[in-house]
């Protein structure tokens, strides 16, 4: 099936600095073709979309997410990480049933769909019905069991599993990394099984990263030495790896940073909510460390919007360095695309929009008052505008949203499930 898109201003996020034009784009099945100032008209097509008033880019890719957690948006918030776990969210989690895995995911997939990210990376448990729920809505993602110290086998087993389906597919949209919780909940030998079965797999490794001052001093305390050098000394590095957080690095961790495949998801709202802190990501970039957003699970974040998470981090490394150029518009878009694209070692499928690409992208309408006047695009995209600006939203070359409306998903009957769920939990 052929598509072309016709009367889009596309910013495409190729090269250092912004190029927007107006273009068409033609896409063959889920492979984007051509993209061209005109395209030769004799080019029969199946489809075709007017993008008038839109500016087309590549859809959002969200570096950390705990799906199944949209239960929790709000739920005994205004607590620091830990206390909030434990009083709050461990034990509710006890009693989630499969069921719940699958429309509490859900949820946040439809969130993420409407606010334009087409590609996740998450990691949680019972992700079997996670992944039905992602494929159920057409998204893109990367997706882990995460292992803690307990029930390690059963895990590893199912990552295993799941890996034999899906990574090496083709025609598949999920691939599956290998998740060890943390540090401070990952002995040794859990972290080695873990790094062991990646190399397996031939994947990569998804794990938190100094998120609290907390973690860093139990590292300290039990093994005489940082986070960072904990995993480095277990061989981890040896894996692409996404480290979610990243806040609490010093200069030497930073060193052993510079060389990893991967990189660090950047998660500003939510390390602002629970009083986290501020990863440094001007200081990590200029090491040469490449940094993509997320926005961690709704309970902690309450929202699934990239746009917000765009705006937060532009902010927090304008007021902590004190210096308001430290960071780009133009470099907040590349960490929400193919820097994120990157971290998740995708960046050859997805995350600019260039042919032989995905056909990934989200449709902005920018007629707006909140758009007016675009004296800078890059700008009004970061602090101007939101999730709700997106109107279509294109992943792996078929429109999953359009004009606001989801095509084939019920949101309704999602709510109404979400809320059943919240009220027999919590």
């Amino acid at each position: 099936m052929k598509t072309l898109i016709t009367n889009a201003y596309v910013l495409d996020m190729v090269g250092d600095t912004a190029n927007i034009e107006k273009k068409e784009i033609l896409i063959n099945d889920n492979i984007i073709e051509i993209i061209d100032k005109e395209i030769d008209k004799n080019i029969e097509v199946d489809e075709k979309i007017n993008a008038k008033n839109m500016l087309v880019m590549p859809g959002l890719v969200n570096t950390h997410t705990h799906l199944a957690m949209s239960i929790f948006r709000g739920y005994k918030a205004d607590k620091k990480l830990m206390d909030w776990l434990e009083d709050a969210i461990f034990p509710v989690e006890d009693k989630l049933q499969p069921e719940d895995i699958y429309w509490n995911s859900y949820l946040s997939c439809l969130e993420m769909i409407k606010s334009g990210t087409t590609t996740c990376n998450d990691m949680y448990f019972g992700m079997n019905k996670t992944v039905e729920a992602i494929n159920d809505t057409g998204l893109r993602a990367v997706v882990a069991w995460c292992i803690k110290d307990d029930a390690i086998k059963d895990k590893i087993e199912k990552t295993r599993e799941f890996a034999k389906i899906y990574n090496g597919n083709k025609d598949s949209k999920i691939k599956i990394y290998v998740s060890a919780d943390a540090p401070h909940t990952c002995n040794p030998d859990t972290i080695k099984l873990c790094v062991e079965l990646a190399k397996e797999l031939n994947t990569g490794l998804h794990i938190h990263l100094s998120e609290t001052i907390d973690e860093e001093t139990k590292i300290k305390s039990r093994y005489s030495k940082r986070s960072t050098e904990y995993l480095n000394d277990l061989n981890a590095f040896d894996v692409p790896v996404v480290l979610a957080h990243g806040i609490y690095v010093s200069d030497s961790d930073i060193e052993i940073l510079k060389k990893i495949k991967g990189g660090i998801s950047h998660n500003p709202i939510s390390n602002c909510k629970l009083s986290s802190g501020i990863c440094d990501v001007a200081k990590l970039r200029e090491n040469g460390i490449t940094i993509g957003l997320g926005t961690d699970g709704i309970g902690s974040t309450t929202t699934m919007d990239m746009f917000e998470e765009m705006k937060t981090a532009a902010y927090l490394q304008k007021v902590s360095t004190k210096e308001p150029s430290v960071i780009s518009a133009y470099d907040i878009l590349k960490m929400a695309t193919i820097d994120g694209a990157k971290v998740l070692g995708m960046d050859d499928q997805i995350g600019t929009l260039e042919p032989g690409k995905k056909a990934d992208m989200i449709f902005i309408k920018t007629d707006k008052i909140h758009m007016c006047p675009a004296n800078d695009v890059c700008y009004n995209l970061v602090y101007s505008s939101n999730g709700a600006d997106v109107e279509s939203v294109m992943i792996d070359g078929k429109i999953i949203m359009q004009n606001r409306k989801m095509i084939n998903l019920d949101e309704k009957q999602v709510m109404r499930q979400v809320k059943k769920i919240a009220k027999r939990l919590l």
